[in-house]
Parts: C-alpha cells; structure tokens; sequence
C-alpha cells in the first residue's frame, strides 16, 4: 500500500521470551561424570508450565484491517472519506494518509493574505503532509512564499483566480513546482495590466521549464497580450490542452484581432501536439480563424469549444440541401460545375477534425440544421455535445443525432424550437444506449410524453436537467422517474410548476401511470437512493408532505428548496432526521421558516457548509445563537432581506470556520 505516513496497527507483536524455558551449560571437565549419571536409571520428572492468558480479542470497526478499511473507503465520496476520518486515528490515516486518497484533495485558500507572517499559511509551513493539488482564489500575495519551496515538489494542479499578484511572484510560484501538470490563470487582470518586459526578446526566454505541463487555462484575461502568451508557453513545451474562454472584451477591436492571429500561428507551431482548444465567449475567433485552422493538416483535436455567430450565406446552405453529399478539396472548395465555390471556415473545420470526442457550441448563432446534419454525419466519434441556447436549430436539425452512437451528454437547453417529434425521433432511438447526461431545460415546447420515453430508453442517466420545462416535469412523470432512473445523482426541476406532492410521493395520485398484474402502484422520491443534488426551486406546489414522505436520502448532499412557500415546521422536523447528509441547503423566500426550524437542522446536519435563508420574515437574531452553537463546520451563511436578524457578522465571529456571510441581496 502506497502510504505517505502509515503504520500496519495488525501486525502482531513479537512474542516474549518464556520465562519458564530452560537452558544447560555443561562444562568438559565433567562430561565423563555426566556419562555415568545417564547410565542411572533415575525417575523422571515432570515441570509442566502454567498456562499463559489467552490473547485479548479486539473488536470494533476501529480494528478493522487496514486492507479491507481502504476498499470501504474507496466506494464513498471524498466529503464522506473526510468525515470518516475524525472518527478516531486509525481512520483518519486510511481517510488521509493514503497516496490516492490525498491526491485527489484539492486545497481550497479564498479570501486570505497568501503571506508566511499571517494564518493559514503560517500554520501551513509546519504540516507533515503534501498538497499536490491547490486552488487559491481572491487572495493577495504578499512577497515571495516559503510555502513553495517546501512543497512545490508534490503540486501537480494550481489554480489561481481573481489574485492580486505581481509578475515576479507569479514566476517564483512556477519557478518552484516542477512537476506542474494543470496551470489556471483565471480572472487576474491585475497582473497583465503591471506586467512589462523591458525588452520584447526576453518573453521568450527562461531559464527553467515545466516539463510536465500539459495544461494551461488562461479565461476571462481581458488584458493578455502577445508578450504574455509567449512568456507563459515557453515554460510549457509539452502543452496539449489550452484554455483562452471569455477572453479580450475590454481592449480595442484591432489589438483583439492581433491577438487572435498571434494565437493562431502559436496552434500551427504545435498543431501535433495540441489535443483540446477552448474558444467559448472569446471575440474575434471567427470564420477566418476556423479556416486557417481547418487549414493545419497535423492538427487533430478531441475537445473543442467555440461561440460561432457567423451567418453562414444562403447559398451555400441551399446548396447544401440540393447536394449533401459534396465532398470538399484540399482547396477547402466545392466543385460545382466550372465555378468552385469556397467553403465557410467553420464547415471546412468540421470536415477536417473527424477524431473529435467533445463539442462545445453553447450560444452559437450561427448553428443552423445544415450545420448539425453535418456534426452528426462527420463526427462519428462524438461523446459531448452542448448546443445550449442555439436558438435557430429546430427539429430537422436534431433528427439525426440518433446516429451518434457513443453520445454520453447532451445539452438541448434553451433551443425552444424542439418539439415531442424530434425528441422522439432524433434522440430517443434504439441506436444511443449510453446516455449519462442529459439537459432539457426551457423547453416549453417539451410535453411529459417525451420524458417517459426518456426514461424508458436511458435507465443509465446519471444527471437529469428539466429546470423550466413545466409541460415536460408533471406527476406522471415523476412516477415513470422515480421506478426507472434508480441512477441518478443529479436532478434539477427549477420551476417545474405542474409538480405536487402526489408525484414526489405517489400519495393520492388522480391517475396511477404504473399497473403491475393488474395492480397500481405507485413510487416515492427516496426510492433514488444515489441521488445528491435535488433542485426544486420555484416549485410552490411541494408541501410538508413531499418532506415527511419522500425524503429519506441518505446520500443527498445538496438540496435547494428556494421559494417553496409551503413547507414549515412539520417538514423540516422530518427532513432534520432523514437527510443527515446533507452540506448544502436553501431555504431562501420559504416564509413559514422560523428559529425552531434552524435548531432542528442545526443540531442534526452536523456536515453543513452552506445555509441560505434569504428572505425569510419570521427568523429573529436568537438564529444567530443557535448557530453560533450548533454549527462548528458551516463556511458560508446567507441571511440577506432578513430583517429582524441584526448584526449577524458580529454575532458569529468567533465561530472559526466561517468564510462568508452574505448580508446583501
């Protein structure tokens, strides 16, 4: 077993000596006086040994093996592993203390001076353990860290977003990781707008280098110029994933042009090694782009994500309906006749990147049907594809996404023109079996015949999004997901206003969907017993009894129950007992919500991080106390429009766990 600290606590201890064992020293000179005593016939006797106290028999979950005490902690998630691990010291090395346990845990540092003379780092400098991956977030550096010398060895993921931090900081950071593997630089306009070279050449020189840095997000940098870009990729030499989202909104159209065309020629120097580009939100990234990038023969993509908006002409659609089966030139050309006809960038890039697993097109206006029946036809491979909010895309333009056999996740959110016979025909089919994901949000259009046929075609669906599709989420519905989609951890239904009780918790139901032999039946919430993220919000219809009936999940980690006017005391007295797992819970704009209702959850979800009761009239400042005593592992509180809670910074200071709390709407 691979252990960063680790001691076998089974390993029996060696046995001590017997006090009752005999040893005999004979001496020469009296060998021959020994040789006649042996020819006596003397009597024999006996010296039997008391019997030693039987061994102690220990028993209890702490003495478990430490082998089969990893396999459990292996099967639940990191947030369960963690709590197991203060149970006592054996559980929290096998908790800890595990190579690929540890690995995984991603150290969180928001809003603290990143500073060796200030807690957390302070306290940091003295731990034993290592912290291979690190997200820092609103912090500010002050000078050069003695954190990353001591363990910059072991990072192999950073992340820092929204950071006050100068250049030369930065460059010490990088300086001391050298086994860096993923590098997000997000959100730190700050640091390119102080950023200078003193002379240009020097971008391009450094003296070390991250070998094994494959990654490199730098999104939502409105300020990132040329010199920047080629500072930060000089110290990646191997990188295959690039990351340049919502970038250059704040500069001048022409230095945003620059910018583009100098990213460009960077993808046609490394076009064998790049494997992912992210585009998405980015102005400039044009159909003169996507031709010079469906001009690089040796670039071969997996993931790729853009926001295409270009008007594709109408003739070049018109011809495409005439004639689908036109194959173009290396030219990027269609030979029509004695006249070719040149090929839009983004269709001649679809062509060229066949090897394409994951397509990201999220608020694409330029994605007509013509575009999507050459996806489906030329992207055999695809495992994503997100075409949220492409509004101009109807049912001719989904029809064939049937054929796309390995499609894992699909996003159709938001493209209102979608109707039940599309659904049904395009992606309903018997071809597409591995579904995990699937987003049908603000479908108005979407009726509850289509979800049935969902779940009874994609039983493996791990993740249902329905948030404002009322005519699609009904208590029929609810039945058909509650018996077939067992698989599910996410389920979000924001605002699915047709639904009550009687389809969360099949309690007097008008008409009961299932018939079994000729009985009804009917199935409660609960019986998803992997769900983990519940999002009701908006549906006012839900009352105590969903909560009193329907919500024994013991694995529920996130619910959001946000304006569901109905529920009270009765409720949350249940839901208190049953959802003990819970870390997340809103509560906001529900008015019958009142002080006791905080001591019940207080004093039984003792793993809450998150509380949001926005809105709430009847809760008082006596919260605040109840808080302050029950909750000693809450990070963020929401308490805004509350206005009979005074004060509540001040009242919870001393509770040291606490990150945030959100005062204003």
């Amino acid at each position: 077993m691979d252990f960063f600290i680790a001691k076998n606590h089974n390993t029996p201890e060696p046995a001590p000596a017997d006090k009752y064992a005999w040893s005999i020293k004979t001496d020469s000179t009296k060998q021959g006086v020994n040789d006649r005593v042996k020819k006596r016939n003397l009597p024999t006797i006996m010296v039997t040994p008391p019997t030693p106290p039987p061994e102690p028999i220990f028993s209890g979950f702490n003495y478990l093996p430490m082998e089969l005490l990893l396999k459990v902690m292996k099967q639940v998630s990191v947030d369960d592993r963690l709590a197991c691990g203060q149970t006592c010291h054996r559980w929290m090395e096998a908790a800890h203390y595990y190579l690929p346990f540890n690995q995984r845990i991603v150290y969180k540092f928001t809003n603290v001076n990143f500073s060796d003379y200030e807690p957390p780092i302070k306290h940091f400098l003295d731990a034993f353990r290592i912290f291979p991956r690190i997200a820092i977030k609103s912090c500010t550096f002050y000078g050069n860290s003695q954190f990353w010398p001591q363990f910059g060895e072991f990072v192999v993921e950073l992340s820092i977003k929204n950071c006050l931090i100068k250049d030369t900081e930065l460059l010490y950071i990088l300086e001391n990781v050298p086994n860096l593997r993923h590098l997000k630089i997000e959100q730190c306009d700050e640091l390119f707008r102080s950023w200078y070279f003193t002379k240009r050449i020097s971008c391009c020189e450094s003296h070390f280098v991250l070998p094994d840095l494959i990654e490199v997000s730098l999104a939502n940098n409105d300020f990132l110029d040329e010199l920047h870009f080629n500072k930060l990729m000089t110290l990646a030499p191997n990188i295959a994933h690039l990351d340049i989202s919502n970038c250059f909104k704040m500069i001048a159209a022409h230095r945003r042009v620059a910018m583009v065309e100098h990213i460009m020629r960077f993808i046609n120097m490394h076009q064998f090694q790049l494997q992912t580009l992210r585009f998405s939100g980015t102005l400039a990234i044009d159909d003169i782009c996507l031709s010079t990038l469906s001009m690089i023969d040796g670039l071969s993509l997996e993931t790729f994500s853009m926001t295409f908006c270009d008007k594709i002409p109408p003739a070049i659609i018109d011809l495409l309906r005439r004639q689908p089966d036109l194959n173009i030139t290396q030219d990027l050309e269609w030979k029509v006749g004695r006249h070719p006809i040149k090929a839009p960038g983004f269709i001649s890039f679809l062509v060229r990147q066949t090897n394409l697993v994951h397509l990201d097109l999220t608020s694409s206006l330029g994605v007509t049907d013509e575009v999507m029946e050459l996806i489906t036809t030329c992207l055999p491979k695809l495992k994503t594809l997100k075409l949220r909010r492409c509004i101009l895309v109807t049912d001719e333009g989904i029809m064939n996404i049937v054929n796309l056999e390995h499609l894992e996740v699909l996003d159709l959110s938001n493209c209102y023109r979608i109707s039940d016979h599309a659904m049904y025909r395009g992606v309903i089919g018997r071809k597409v079996k591995n579904f995990k994901e699937l987003y049908l949000g603000e479908l108005p259009t979407l009726s509850d015949y289509s979800l049935i046929q969902v779940t009874l075609n994609f039983e493996m669906i791990q993740i249902l999004d329905l948030s404002n599709s009322p005519n699609a989420a009904t208590d029929a519905t609810m039945q058909y997901v509650n018996y077939y989609l067992v698989s599910l951890k996410q389920l979000h239904l924001y605002c699915c206003t047709k639904l009550t009780d009687s389809g969360i918790t099949g309690i007097d139901l008008p008409v009961k969907p299932m018939i079994t032999w000729d009985k009804e039946e009917t199935f409660p919430l609960d019986r998803l017993f992997k769900l983990r993220v519940l999002n009701v919000i908006g549906c006012y219809r839900i009352t105590d009894l969903s909560l009193q009936h329907a919500f024994k999940l013991a694995e529920l980690k996130e619910l959001h129950l946000a304006r569901c006017y109905q529920i009270s005391e009765d409720g949350i007295r249940v839901l208190a007992r049953t959802a003990t797992a819970l870390e997340f819970l809103d509560l906001s704009e529900c008015p019958n919500i009142n002080d006791n209702c905080i001591e019940m959850l207080t004093s039984n979800l003792k793993r809450l991080r998150t509380l949001k009761v926005n809105k709430c009239p009847l809760l008082t400042s006596t919260c605040l106390e109840i808080i302050g005593r029950n909750c000693s592992y809450l990070k963020f509180f929401h308490v805004s429009g509350c206005l009979r809670v005074k004060k509540p910074k001040q009242r919870l200071a001393h509770l040291r766990s606490l990150k945030a709390v959100y005062v204003e709407w």
